[in-house]
């Protein structure tokens, strides 16, 4: 096993206490936030694309943004509920992980969140590529906690997926 995978189990093992059964996001949310000792707080956004020349060229699935005082999880307000717990989960896999700021950096955060002062924002890692080694290892991690907990989701993946609850 590399020590990429050990790193991944590590992390998924620290906070599988944390997990409600059955799932639940809000309180999945509660008690990683205190385990953190910062809350972790959701912010939907309507997808903009992003203006040419922006780095990245992309709007991302997700973001972290690791503020002063509070976590902030970013997703698209019109995805489904079964993918805005994936993206939760990845994006808690590159806090627990500890990455570094992603290649899409701060490039294009005005246009994604203009109400958020980017003088705010100590890290931000977007959720867009999935070629480089710290999106595989977030998805890693995202895929192996969620295989403890899928089964007792209250979002079935296709009901979500047509609309349907």
């Amino acid at each position: 096993m590399d020590t990429s995978t050990r790193r991944v189990l590590a992390a998924r093992e620290s906070v599988l206490p944390l997990v409600p059964s059955p799932w639940n996001r809000e309180t999945f949310l509660t008690r990683l936030g205190q385990w953190r000792g910062r809350p972790i707080q959701l912010m939907p956004v309507t997808s903009t694309p992003v203006p040419r020349g922006a780095e990245s060229g992309r709007v991302p699935c997700g973001l972290w943004l690791e503020c002063d005082a509070v976590d902030l999880i970013a997703f698209d307000s019109g995805t489904t509920d079964f993918h805005i717990d994936q993206i939760i989960v990845h994006e808690t896999g590159h806090m627990l992980l500890d990455h570094a700021d992603g290649s899409a950096g701060l490039d294009g955060i005005e246009h994604l969140l203009p109400d958020l002062d980017p003088a705010l924002i100590r890290r931000v890692l977007g959720r867009s590529e999935f070629s480089d080694h710290q999106e595989d290892e977030a998805e890693l991690f995202a895929d192996l906690l969620l295989s403890e907990v899928s089964r007792w989701r209250t979002s079935r993946p296709m009901r979500s997926f047509w609309g349907t609850r």
